[in-house]
């Protein structure tokens, strides 16, 4: 009995950690935003953190998104795993830097994160979502 505890066990370790190590980031910023965003909806804080762009700045950001979202009642956090993702508007500033303006469905308040790319792949520069300005508001003024 205790054998086949431990071979139970040691088959769900194996699994979990092969589908972890089978996950790559996406090369196209849209996606990579995506799924940035449907981690952090989850709740799933250390796969999303594995998009944010590491410097000081942006940890620190992270990290008090991270206690915020911990904090939230039990009920709030199942009404942000079943949103749905609504991209408004993408635009691409230049070949490294795009913007996506999104909501979701349980709070349906625009978002913007800003996608950089550093090294070949894409990185969500977390500081720009706290700079208290909507760019592409103020591009289709």
């Amino acid at each position: 009995m205790l054998k086949n505890c431990c071979l139970l066990l040691a088959s769900i370790v194996f699994f979990t950690a092969c589908n972890d190590e089978a996950y790559q980031k996406p090369d196209d910023p849209l996606e990579a935003g995506m799924d940035f965003i449907r981690f952090a909806l989850d709740g799933d804080m250390p796969r999303a953190k594995v998009f944010v762009l590491p410097d000081a700045d942006n940890e620190s950001l992270f990290k008090e998104q991270e206690k915020n979202f911990a904090a939230k009642p039990a009920r709030e956090k199942s009404e942000y795993k079943s949103a749905s993702i609504r991209i408004n508007q993408t635009v691409p500033v230049n070949d490294s830097t795009v913007l996506i303006n999104y909501s979701n469905s349980y709070r349906n308040k625009n978002n913007e994160i800003k996608l950089v790319r550093v090294g070949g792949e894409w990185w969500v520069d977390f500081k720009y979502t706290f700079t208290g300005e909507n760019a592409l508001d103020s591009l289709s003024r």
